[in-house]
């Protein structure tokens, strides 16, 4: 009886200890998750014909007249992923201000609003990119 007592009290103190490692390394993958959230992400996609190419470069050239405006360089990633010139900007925008963030994605948006081939999204991951 004694054996088998001892025999459950090891399982319990080895089950107990696997269980704080596992918590340890959850919260290394949310710091990890975390550091790969971008701000504003604009994707241009493609449904069968290419991408909306006047549409891209709009957003291009606003992010330099932006840049002009504001008076700072924005850095940003560029993911391409498929085959018909799909493409992911990926902006973390820690250069700007939480106003001037807000500024950037609504006027953004304003611009692309009647482009059918492009999706954003916020506080997000860049979903097609490799690492």
């Amino acid at each position: 009886m004694n054996k088998f007592a001892t025999l459950v009290l090891l399982t319990v103190l080895i089950s107990c200890n696997s269980s704080k490692t596992g918590i340890r390394v959850n919260t290394q993958n949310n710091k990890q998750e975390a550091t790969n959230l971008y701000r504003y992400c604009v994707s241009f996609i493609s449904i069968g014909s290419g991408i909306d190419g006047s549409a891209k470069q709009q957003f291009l050239d606003f992010i330099k007249d932006f840049e002009t405006k504001y008076n700072i360089k924005i850095s940003y990633e560029v993911v391409k992923w498929g085959r018909e010139g799909e493409t992911d900007y990926c902006l973390k925008l820690v250069e700007l201000k939480a106003d001037e963030q807000n500024a950037f994605i609504t006027n953004s948006k304003e611009l692309l609003k009647t482009a059918t081939l492009v999706r954003y999204s916020e506080n997000s991951v860049c979903k097609n990119k490799r690492d």
